[in-house]
């Protein structure tokens, strides 16, 4: 990376990032000194796409990133406090971040989601071993003209700065972000909210058990929205942004689809189980999945689940058999 600096009492300032690859990794030490400073305007104007900041960042110069069109992730430390003014001015594209924080400090995860209104999916790591992957929602406002009381208001279209406000000073409160979810229902396309639910199951740092039920609860009534995302992440060179990683489907089937034991430890699995299992290796083989497809055969072999057969054009199924897990 072809870059100027400048070394002060503080470390490191990246002056300007010269002519930079679709990926920039900023480096850690410049002469053995920690990168402390990214100056303003350092990457403005650039075709950058995925941007890697260094974990000694404190500071952000105003407009570093301005019209970076083509910037779709951000990786970066949660110590960057000092934000300038106007920094993703013109970054209409950015569609993830990546954030770690650490425990204790402040963090600039509020100020860095103030500034970005599109549609956010965001990964937080948190005491090294913790993560949590989070969906920011679109919003936008609206002047509007009272023209005979010659009043000027702001109207706010979408949900998404209700997520923004999830904060007690620059800590994130996951509780208040998880309480948010009945609006996002209503808001919001059934792929987002199903992703949301998706992520915070997964990746359930600070998810209280109520709120867990609740989302494992939507989970398992849009259960083939979530099947189709799990088996899209499994595509390789997805171009869209998602928080899904591949080889959900056995998640999915074995924590939200499969009954409960009942007493004793029998389980008589009813036919919409079967008929989930039918439907979602459908659509792994029209996807090419066949290492779904796979999986999903193996196991309903060994639950001793019977075939599925077509009859009038609709799935049925063959009586099950009760047995012990």
């Amino acid at each position: 990376m072809d870059y100027s600096y400048e070394i002060t009492n503080r470390g490191v300032r990246i002056q300007r990032v010269n002519s930079p690859m679709p990926c920039v990794a900023v480096p850690e030490e410049v002469e053995g000194y920690p990168v402390t400073e990214l100056g303003p305007y350092a990457l403005s104007g650039t075709l950058v796409e995925e941007l890697y900041l260094p974990s000694h960042l404190k500071k952000i110069g105003a407009y570093a990133f301005y019209n970076c069109e083509k910037l779709r992730h951000l990786s970066c430390y949660g110590r960057a406090v000092d934000l300038g003014a106007g920094l993703f001015a013109g970054t209409g594209s950015l569609e993830s971040l990546d954030i770690t924080l650490f425990d204790g400090e402040k963090s600039c995860l509020k100020e860095l989601l103030s500034e970005l209104r599109q549609t956010l999916r965001v990964r937080v790591h948190q005491s090294q071993t913790k993560e949590a992957r989070l969906i920011f929602p679109e919003y936008f406002e609206e002047s509007v003209e009272n023209t005979p009381a010659r009043i000027l208001f702001v109207e706010t279209h979408g949900c998404g700065h209700r997520y923004r406000y999830c904060f007690v000073q620059s800590q994130f409160q996951y509780s208040m972000y998880d309480g948010l979810f009945p609006h996002i229902i209503v808001q919001e396309p059934e792929p987002l909210v199903t992703e949301l639910a998706l992520g915070r199951l997964q990746y359930p740092l600070g998810l209280s058990p109520d709120h867990e039920q609740m989302y494992r609860g939507y989970v398992a009534e849009h259960w083939k929205t979530a099947g189709f995302l799990l088996i899209c992440a499994n595509r390789p060179n997805r171009s869209q942004s998602s928080n899904l990683e591949a080889g959900g489907i056995p998640w999915l089937v074995q924590n939200i689809l499969q009954p409960h034991p009942l007493d004793g430890g029998d389980t008589c699995f009813p036919e919409a189980f079967a008929v989930q299992l039918h439907e979602l290796a459908c659509f792994a083989q029209k996807s090419n999945d066949t290492e779904t497809v796979s999986w999903i055969m193996d196991y309903r072999h060994k639950l001793h689940i019977h075939d599925i057969h077509q009859k009038g054009g609709q799935p049925q199924v063959k009586p099950t058999r009760r047995f012990s897990l």
